[in-house]
């Protein structure tokens, strides 16, 4: 029988490994860009899985992703063009030709951070809620619950505002890493998540249904 020491390493290492192939499987299924959503999303469902001992098979992480496009390609579209028109006021702030270069600069970064949090909030949402819900007004049920989440849980929000910012530090610093950001930010949503609802099982409040908003 194998000691409890060795059990708690193989389990770290095997946790290590789920992370690395889902964040390289996540930066695939990104490249076209609108699909970054859907991909966080079966992300978070894979890990979740991983640490709650069920299947991590990546037929399911892949039949995750194409659910999740099929549920939030409208939330996805969104999100990419609000990230699109931040990262261009971001340009416009470092190239200085608009006045207040510093505070658009500024903002930028702050609502480019908030726009994350909100993905992240998003993908778990949909990771929890109904798969077989589509559509426009679906996608936008699961973004207002995901806003409510950011709001509700501000300390949570702040940690995954971190994550997303320590991803940022770790590709500026080696490129590469961008293979492995996608499971780091999977890892962090499932982790803020269940504390959030810890937090709500220890205070006695109702869980909430998220996309019945």
């Amino acid at each position: 029988m194998a000691e409890p020491g060795a059990r708690r390493w193989t389990t770290g290492f095997s946790l290590f490994g789920e992370i690395l192939i889902t964040g390289v499987v996540v930066a695939v299924l990104s490249l076209p860009v609108v699909t970054a959503l859907p991909a966080v999303a079966a992300g978070v469902a894979h890990l979740r899985r991983h640490v709650t001992g069920r299947s991590v098979r990546m037929a399911d992480l892949l039949r995750d992703f194409a659910a999740a496009w099929r549920a939030l390609w409208a939330a996805a579209a969104g999100f990419t063009l609000v990230a699109l028109l931040l990262l261009w006021n971001l340009s416009l702030g470092q190239a200085g030709v608009v006045p207040g270069s510093g505070g658009v600069r500024v903002a930028s970064l702050v609502l480019l951070a908030a726009l994350a949090v909100l993905l992240l909030r998003t993908a778990a949402a949909w990771e929890e809620g109904p798969r077989e819900a589509a559509g426009a007004a679906a996608a936008g049920a699961l973004v207002r619950a995901a806003a409510q989440r950011a709001a509700g849980d501000v300390s949570g929000s702040v940690l995954l505002a971190f994550a997303c910012v320590m991803c940022g530090v770790f590709v500026w610093m080696l490129l590469p890493l961008l293979l492995v950001t996608g499971g780091l930010l999977a890892l962090a949503t499932v982790a803020v998540e269940h504390r959030r609802q810890t937090r709500q099982a220890g205070d006695g409040e109702p869980a909430e249904e998220p996309g019945a908003a």
